[in-house]
């Protein structure tokens, strides 16, 4: 299996991350929207931002926001979407999470969701959000999560995220966060793990990252083996056509950097 980097990927599949993706995962958008203290004359920078519904959701709510990300194919589809709701205030970057292109103290908010699991480094990452941020700013993230404490499940769900999609880093868990964001500096407020709503179809899942072939009857494979307590925590359930239903967890964190 050749592994794919996030900005071949992303390019590759760019169209096929519409609302419904969104949909899957909008519970944690609601929650970083919510936790987030924003205000009229905030910036905002969204890392990952991929085709832009989390900086879009912030746009009415602050003065600036900025969307980055490695791949071309994504920004694209971002700002469609942006000149499509007419929003003035949002632009669109290339850029990498460990190389942000922005000075330091530049920003009110740095967001993230649903796209540090694709990062090469994790310290890299929470270092360079530390630095954009003002005194004072609010780091807010969601993602994909496994249980805390490792073992069965977290080895079970991080095999098939890699097989569904080689760009695939890792999984963490909401402890592994905590100490990722604090080792950077930041003062944690908040880790809570989410549980969507809404269910993911497995081969619409694997559509959306280009699972085809080999690897997407491996994934399948993979649901209908799937050990007790992944079945139970992702509720996973087969359907009657052979396609299967789940839930990943989310991990939503909310810290700050000291001062002002």
């Amino acid at each position: 299996m050749n592994k794919r980097t996030s900005e071949e990927q992303f390019n590759k599949q760019a169209e096929h991350y519409n609302a419904q993706w969104n949909k899957w995962s909008e519970v944690s958008l609601n929650w970083l929207l919510d936790h987030s203290q924003a205000a009229p004359e905030d910036r905002v920078l969204d890392i990952a931002t991929g085709t832009g519904f989390t900086a879009l959701a912030f746009a009415s709510r602050v003065k600036e926001v900025i969307g980055l990300d490695v791949s071309e194919g994504m920004l694209a589809q971002a700002v469609k979407h942006a000149a499509r709701e007419g929003l003035a205030n949002v632009r669109f970057e290339n850029g990498a999470a460990e190389a942000i292109p922005f000075p330091d103290a530049r920003f009110d908010i740095v967001t993230c969701r649903v796209a540090p699991h694709h990062f090469l480094s994790m310290p890299r990452f929470c270092a360079e959000s530390f630095r954009v941020l003002k005194p004072g700013g609010r780091f807010l993230i969601a993602d994909t999560t496994v249980p805390d404490g490792g073992g069965e499940t977290d080895r079970w769900q991080n095999h098939v995220e890699a097989l569904r999609d080689t760009s695939h880093a890792r999984n963490y868990s909401p402890s592994e966060w905590r100490s990722f964001a604090s080792a950077a500096g930041f003062i944690v407020d908040s880790v809570v793990e989410l549980e969507e709503e809404n269910l993911a179809g497995l081969r619409e899942w694997m559509k959306k990252s280009g699972c085809e072939g080999e690897s997407a009857v491996e994934v399948t494979r993979q649901f209908a083996t799937a050990p007790a307590e992944a079945r139970r925590k992702f509720s996973i359930a087969e359907l009657p056509d052979g396609d299967f239903q789940f839930r990943w967890m989310r991990v939503a964190l909310a810290a700050h950097k000291p001062g002002k």
